[in-house]
């Protein structure tokens, strides 16, 4: 399956762009006559818990939403930056990269990061005007739920794409994967799972099957940026499977959005089975979690490359 991340003669962009601009005009035509954008959950349903008073759930969407800022404060005023190994857009070759400032955010990780951030600042919000008595806004419970569902499906897709492609392959390939294992980054990739996860369980927040078209929208739009920011911006892709040149340009992006609905399915199951049981949610979401995330030690890649 190489080949299909191989360069030919002719690029495969127009093919590729054609299924994208397919897909997202049937998203779309989907989102505005299925009414999935209505609310349908009750305020107890988003800002209450059956296992937390509501004020402890009001301090942990506080903290997850206030993590989630300093995180992506913190990389954007980092001076040293991030390394990073794009395929440039002109020579079509890979090479090492210093990410400085907003062009921290460019990354999905990033992308998937601030949806979680997001889904946390409008649910702490929403849990302390609860607590203080007030009534939530509609548009704050549909925003939430759809920020929630946008979360759930990307940060899935980041934290597997990132322990079992992006890691192994850059260590393969004798690249330093050090900089995978800094603070702001297990965080983004192994940190984003964890936290959802315990809102999953303990959070009252329902998804429903329709709501995968929010982070299938979520990633086409990311998608549109990718080639916006190398064709005019910073002149790289940052992942090397996502230019629509590729022999297997459009093969790759039908996978991608996928593995999107894929991922955002498992956490679908999740929620169901946390409804059920919610002993048996948990050690669901515990399982699924601890089999993705990675935590280990970089020399154990470096062995490997060596």
């Amino acid at each position: 399956m190489r080949w299909l991340r191989e360069y030919g003669e002719q690029g495969r962009h127009l093919e590729t762009a054609a299924l994208i601009i397919v897909m997202l005009l049937t998203l779309l035509y989907y989102v505005t006559t299925s009414g999935i954008t209505e609310v349908s959950q009750t305020q107890g349903h988003i800002i209450g818990s059956q296992y937390l008073p509501d004020i402890l759930l009001a301090l942990f969407r506080t903290a997850a939403a206030v993590l989630a800022l300093f995180t992506l404060i913190s990389i954007c005023i980092d001076e040293e930056g991030s390394v990073v190994l794009p395929t440039f857009y002109d020579s079509k070759q890979r090479g090492e990269v210093v990410l400085l400032g907003a062009h921290r955010l460019t990354p999905f990780t990033a992308w998937s990061f601030v949806a979680l951030g997001l889904y946390f600042t409008i649910a702490a919000a929403s849990s302390w005007v609860h607590v203080l008595g007030g009534e939530v806004p509609g548009w704050a419970l549909a925003l939430a739920s759809i920020a929630f569902a946008i979360a759930c499906g990307t940060a899935l897709l980041v934290t597997v794409i990132v322990t079992f492609y992006l890691i192994p392959n850059n260590a393969a390939k004798g690249y330093d994967v050090s900089k995978y294992f800094e603070w702001h980054e297990s965080l983004m990739h192994n940190g984003n799972v964890i936290i959802l996860g315990v809102e999953l369980v303990l959070g009252g927040l329902d998804i429903t099957l329709g709501m995968v078209a929010f982070p299938l929208l979520y990633g086409i739009v990311y998608l549109g940026f990718a080639n916006a920011y190398a064709v005019f911006g910073g002149g790289i892709y940052l992942y090397d499977f996502i230019d629509p040149r590729l022999r297997g340009g459009p093969v790759i992006h039908l996978i991608l959005l996928l593995l999107i609905s894929g991922f955002y399915c498992v956490a679908l199951a999740l929620n169901a089975l946390t409804d059920w049981n919610v002993i048996a949610g948990a050690c669901g979401v515990a399982v699924g979690t601890y089999s993705i995330v990675k935590f280990r030690k970089t020399s154990e890649f470096r062995d490997q490359s060596a």
